[in-house]
């Protein structure tokens, strides 16, 4: 396939050198404006906020959608590259600029196909991925955009620096996680350090909860169930010399499983609430509930993996795979039709969300090439 490789990855590298965070991509959506609008191609910006979609119709019953995400990190970049960003305390840390560029060129490349395609394809451009827990798949759900176009299933896709490029993975049923945000404040008495005796340490409190969490809860768990609670926040307002009254711990839990993120979420208030009592002092715990699991539809599944194995070659397609614990707001795409997720092989040294994470610009060409043949080979039924 004859790919305008050049033209793709010179809009890769203009999006990654302007970053821009969610809720914010004013100027990458005029990029991708007048990229489409040079490629011929009607690109319809959504309203009252950012990105917007691309519509390759080829005049079927069927249509079935792409989705990119938009948005940058919170990040000062160290790459490096020719093309690093200009903005300062913001870069492209998880790729998005990639998926944005693959799925402009999907677009272009489906629409130079177009008499060939059996379903028209709809490709959205999607803001803040990275601002759980609104995110901006509910805002594009409720701007109608999937309904009005009758999607019947979705796609998306993530750059996956662990994997060569060439090669992809995924798995039916769970593939991302849920992610929780919470917040416990330990309440003690202040005392004089002399006179530990006459006050209720805080500090050693939420210690003891950081453990009980951290590493006792998990054995509640099935070691077959994936789960991940981690502090990232432990802060207080202590002195060197006095029996702090007052410490606070944030973290986040990771879970695959529904049922299991509602227990964890009982346990950890009862977990804190239970320690706080027993020295004397109080907890309060509040937990916010972000994304939810990414959950792969069976049928998509089977029918993608199938495709993938044939094109990519067995070897390149991996599907006996755990869950990330990574989360994405591409689950609530799953709630409004069948939806599949992949991760694509990026091959860097440095992880997502790393300041130093630059995914191999190869990744562009042969995803945009193997994803239009998937699209145009896909039916009507």
């Amino acid at each position: 396939m004859d790919l305008e490789v050049g033209r793709y990855l010179k809009l890769r590298q203009a999006i990654h050198q302007e970053p821009e965070l969610g809720y914010h991509e004013f100027e990458t959506t005029k990029k991708l404006q007048e990229f489409f609008d040079r490629s011929g191609l009607q690109f319809c910006p959504f309203p009252d906020m950012t990105g917007g979609s691309v519509l390759i119709d080829a005049g079927k019953s069927k249509t079935v959608a792409l989705r990119a995400d938009i948005d940058a990190l919170p990040l000062c970049e160290d790459t490096g590259a020719a093309f690093s960003s200009k903005i300062n305390g913001v870069m492209h840390a998880c790729g998005h600029d990639m998926h944005t560029a693959i799925a402009a060129g999907i677009a272009c490349e489906l629409n130079r196909h177009r008499s060939e395609l059996k379903c028209n394809v709809l490709v959205v451009f999607q803001p803040a991925e990275e601002c759980s827990p609104r995110g901006g798949a509910q805002a594009v759900i409720e701007t109608g955009v999937l309904q009005q176009n009758h999607v019947s299933e979705i796609y998306g896709l993530h750059m996956w620096p662990s994997l060569p490029v060439g090669d992809i993975e995924l798995k039916p049923g769970a593939i991302m996680a849920a992610s929780d945000r919470f917040r416990i404040e330990v309440q003690g008495k202040a005392a004089h350090a002399a006179e530990p005796h006459l006050g209720v340490d805080a500090i050693s409190i939420a210690a003891q909860i950081d453990c009980a969490l951290v590493h006792d809860l998990r054995r509640e768990v099935d070691p077959f169930d994936p789960v991940s609670i981690s502090i990232g926040s432990f802060q207080s307002n202590g002195r060197y010399n006095v029996i702090c009254d007052n410490a606070v711990l944030e973290g986040t839990l990771r879970t695959t499983a529904e049922e299991t993120r509602r227990r964890l979420h009982t346990r950890i208030c009862e977990i804190a609430q239970g320690i706080a009592e027993v020295k004397g002092g109080r907890a309060q715990v509040k937990i916010d509930r972000g994304y939810s699991v990414v959950v792969n539809d069976a049928s998509l599944f089977t029918k993608f993996s199938g495709f993938a194995a044939q094109h990519l070659g067995a070897p390149h397609v991996h599907t006996d795979i755990h869950s990330s614990l990574i989360a994405e707001d591409f689950c609530f795409y799953g709630t409004v039709c069948p939806a599949l997720y992949l991760h694509v092989g990026c091959q860097s040294d440095y992880p997502l969300h790393s300041n130093r994470f630059l995914p191999n610009e190869g990744v562009l060409k042969t995803t945009i090439e193997w994803m239009v043949q998937y699209f145009l080979q896909l039916g009507e039924s």
